[in-house]
């Protein structure tokens, strides 16, 4: 496959340190997590112990990436209004806070309280921003049916391991129910050029979501570092007709439908 560097949103060599640091918490979380913490606990723990309560310095002003990758994702969004959007992982809330000029209500939810607590604030003069503490693995009822956009980054290879396609397509199911007739999900994780073990994780879980009979695969977007997949819901009654389709970037036809996880085609 040919990249094109200059869509990516990695453009100076003091982002190789965001890298870093991102391994060093992701390596923090596993032993917290061996400690036989709780999926919460450990979260907590990570966000409360980290400088700034920012694990993965995704708010510093020293780093250009996350803030240029915010800017590449909203670009990828249909031009359409959306009523509700949902941020599912969104650790303090930098991608909530900017996903509420895109839509009229805005929900923030994550697993951590601590993470949420300082999200609330960064968010408090944002009236049309809801932040609450939740878990995917046990999203309630009162969500269902609400959403028109639901943005999905860099948060399910964080589920408690073994990661299996069954508990993927689990996920993606109770996901699905969130999404009113018209919504859309994007589902974003890291991606890079080289065979490695979180890129096929990360391919691993947008398979799962193209494979859910629950979707309808809108585009997917390679970059150096991210992989972003649109879907609507294919459920009766959706209405896509306020949607601007985007061009399926190496994946074929709008309408695939993705091998089922484990199998090959």
């Amino acid at each position: 496959m040919r990249w094109d560097f200059k869509q990516t949103a990695f453009r100076s060599v003091r982002d190789v340190g965001l890298f870093l640091t991102s391994a060093r918490s992701d390596a923090q979380l596993e032993a917290l997590r061996q400690e036989s913490a709780s999926g919460p606990e450990a979260f907590d723990r990570l966000y409360e112990n980290a400088p700034h309560h920012d694990p993965w310095a995704s708010g510093s002003p020293r780093y250009h990436y996350q803030r240029r990758k915010y800017d590449a994702l909203l670009g990828l969004l249909p031009t359409r209004s959306y009523r509700r959007a949902l941020d599912l992982g969104c650790g303090l809330g930098l991608l909530t806070e900017r996903l509420s000029t895109y839509a009229e209500e805005v929900v923030g939810i994550d697993i951590s309280a601590v993470a949420i607590r300082h999200g609330a604030e960064r968010t408090r003069a944002l009236k049309n921003v809801e932040m609450r503490q939740g878990d995917v693995m046990g999203l309630g009822a009162d969500l269902d049916a609400r959403f028109d956009l639901i943005v999905i980054a860099d948060t399910l290879y964080y589920l408690p391991a073994p990661i299996q396609d069954e508990l993927l397509k689990t996920v993606a199911a109770r996901i699905s129910r969130l999404l009113t007739p018209d919504g859309i999900v994007m589902l974003v994780n890291h991606y890079f050029p080289l065979p490695n073990s979180e890129t096929r994780l990360t391919l691993r879980i947008h398979r799962a979501f193209q494979w859910s009979p629950a979707f309808v695969l809108l585009s997917e977007h390679r970059r150096a570092f991210f992989l972003a997949t649109l879907l609507g819901n294919a459920g009766p009654g959706r209405d896509m007709s306020g949607t601007s389709r985007v061009p399926i970037q190496s994946v074929g036809s709008a309408n695939s439908r993705a091998t089922e996880p484990g199998r090959t085609a």
